[in-house]
């Protein structure tokens, strides 16, 4: 089986579904050591790291020179060039990390993580909006099979578009090891001396954009500060699309001196912050999994989330969950991880036990499945 990937969501710093796809093809290199694996990269001035490629026994590569808009705008609206063309060979397979498809002779899979775009289209990205919105449908029906991560999407593509079930296969997201990995002698304590945090503090892990839902959360930061105590904030992930209105709230509350903008930062930064926070704040308006409620829990790190979307269906039981349009109910339930030490206990030990049922490893088992279960589908 010759199968083909777009690797472009982890060229440059990995969050959502970079993350997702990267840690899936590592996974897959060490499982199938029978197929050939195609991987395509292009942009005008950035080149893919050899150190990311995955170690495939049977590999092809290719990194072009070529501008992402225009190559997007060719393959989303044109259907050109086929990777087949690219590569000079015939791909039995490919699997888009988005939900269009790529243009190939072979048989298609993507992959969706949610409908956010399609729902809450004013704040989606330009990327979603510019090609998401008018061609996931068509894409979808054209599509030999499609991979979410949640049962969440997966009702929701059946609800909203009719699609038979046996055409959806759900494979959730691992976890990376160093999230599995306790904290080192002294690493707490570095961390904090690092980005010179106190012993106290809360932590969201994300992008600022205007699905997180972050400017709510520094309202609900200003209600903590008045009814229960004067506790920190601390922002790590990329400046995004809702950086201008998180800053102008910021100000507006007048928390500049209690909110840290870290921004974005490698893995083992991030696990150093999970095991010196006091509680994972992730105030999102939806998610198609939500993996730092994974890496917190795996870190022993209490959780409030909201309770929409495929949140709760990742959290289960060992996250306490608010409405997120709700500033009042958001900022009782941060307070009542802060102030309640028998139910951080709880949660603690529970969420280490529950993220230990997420691997890249099972991720990557199903989905290879899945690529030969419609392979051999006439």
């Amino acid at each position: 089986m010759r199968i083909g990937f777009d690797l472009r969501p982890f060229l440059r710093e990995e969050t959502g579904v970079g993350v997702y796809f990267k840690n899936l093809l590592f996974e897959l290199a060490r499982l199938d050591a029978d197929d050939e694996y195609v991987l395509f990269s292009a942009s005008w001035k950035d080149r893919f790291p050899s150190a990311k490629l995955p170690p495939f026994k049977t590999r092809r590569f290719r990194d072009l020179r070529w501008p992402v808009k225009g190559l997007n705008f060719a393959w989303y609206r044109l259907g050109r060039p086929r990777l087949d063309t690219i590569f000079g060979r015939r791909m039995d397979l490919t699997h888009s990390p988005t939900p269009l498809i790529l243009p190939t002779a072979g048989k298609k899979i993507v992959t969706v993580c949610d409908l956010f775009f399609m729902d809450f289209p004013g704040r989606a990205d330009k990327e979603a909006r510019r090609y998401f919105l008018k061609r996931t449908e068509s894409s979808l029906r054209k599509a030999d099979g499609i991979v979410t991560i949640s049962e969440f999407t997966r009702k929701a593509l059946i609800e909203r578009f009719g699609l038979g079930s046996d055409k959806i296969k759900v494979t959730y997201l691992g976890l990376n090891d160093i999230f599995k990995e306790p904290a080192g002698a002294g690493a707490v304590e570095a961390a904090r001396r690092k980005f010179d945090l106190p012993e106290g503090f809360l932590l969201f892990v994300g992008a600022s954009e205007p699905r997180k839902n972050l400017p709510r959360l520094i309202d609900a930061l200003a209600v903590i500060h008045e009814r229960y105590a004067k506790i920190p904030l601390v922002l790590a992930g990329r400046a995004g699309a809702d950086q201008a209105a998180l800053l102008d709230r910021i100000r507006s509350r007048g928390l500049e001196g209690w909110v840290r903008r870290l921004g974005y930062l490698p893995d083992p930064d991030i696990r150093d912050l999970y095991h010196a926070a006091s509680a994972l704040v992730f105030p999102s308006y939806c998610e198609g999994f939500g993996l730092p409620l994974l890496e917190a829990m795996a870190c022993g790190l209490p959780v409030a989330a909201s309770g929409v979307s495929a949140l709760p269906e990742i959290g289960g039981e060992v996250a306490v969950y608010f409405d997120p349009e709700n500033v009042e109910d958001m900022a009782a339930k941060i307070i009542l991880i802060l102030a309640d030490d028998r139910l951080r206990a709880s949660l603690q030990a529970k969420g280490r036990e529950r993220a230990k049922a997420f691997t890249w490893q099972k991720t990557a088992r199903e989905t290879l499945a899945f690529y030969r279960e419609i392979l051999a589908r006439t």
